[in-house]
């Protein structure tokens, strides 16, 4: 059996979308698993499953943060902690570079400090200034990690990261690493495709194509090249 982590936006959705998901229904037929690893909550990942029809069996979602399994019931969590949450959020809502700041629950986004954060992400006006936010927080708060993506400033507790995520689940189920394939496309995706058998977009982060395993044009061709190994070691055991 083999597994594959994919990555989500810009990964697995793109212009090769329908072959993608075909080549997903195959690889999960002959008997492996599939697994999205996404920085997207699930209420947000959600509104694409929906229209789409995936063999999933594991949701990463919030970059590690959260687990779902394929029934969406949550296998792991890890919170920001709860006594930061209140001045963090403040700290960004506050400042007027933000055009909006939220805690991410896992479950939706919420203003309620209250509430657990599974995440906090606030939408900048200036991308450079909000670069210079995102430094004096991480800063001034050891016990969290995080980064910008294209909109977003994204938080979350310092061990949480897509490659924790995927230990979690080996540790937990016992997969075999060696039988573990990442791929993905950005900065976010580095840890889990440096730490498994790591497989970068050619059209991704050059820092990632670097340090990846290999680089392919799409998720279906990695499915293609792991079948074709499966039929090859099929056919040695005959």
């Amino acid at each position: 059996m083999k597994i594959i982590v994919s990555d989500f936006d810009g990964t697995l959705l793109g212009e090769k979308l329908e072959e993608n998901i075909e080549a997903i229904h195959h690889f999960v037929q002959k008997g492996n698993l599939f697994i999205i690893a996404t920085g997207r909550a699930m209420n947000y990942l959600a509104e694409d499953l929906n229209m789409l029809s995936l063999d999933c069996e594991y949701y990463i979602c919030n970059d590690g943060a959260v687990i779902f399994d394929k029934y969406f019931n949550v296998v792991f969590r890890k919170d920001i902690r709860q006594e930061i949450v209140r001045p963090i959020y403040y700290a960004l809502s506050d400042d007027e570079n933000m055009v909006e700041t939220f805690i991410d629950t896992s479950h939706g986004y919420v203003t309620d400090t209250s509430k657990c954060a599974n995440g906090i992400i606030a939408r900048p006006y200036d991308r450079e200034k909000a670069l210079i936010t995102l430094d004096s927080l991480l800063r001034k708060y050891p016990d969290i990690n995080g980064y910008m993506s294209t909109n977003w400033i994204n938080l979350f507790d310092k061990d949480v990261s897509k490659k924790a995520a995927i230990d979690y689940l080996v540790d937990t189920y016992h997969f075999a690493k060696e039988d573990i394939y990442t791929i993905g496309d950005g900065l976010n995706d580095f840890q889990m495709v440096e730490a498994y058998q790591g497989y970068a977009l050619k059209n991704g982060s050059e820092d990632l194509t670097q340090i990846a395993k290999g680089t392919v044009d799409s998720l279906k061709e990695l499915i293609d090249l792991l079948l074709q190994e499966e039929e090859g070691e099929m056919e040695e055991e005959w």
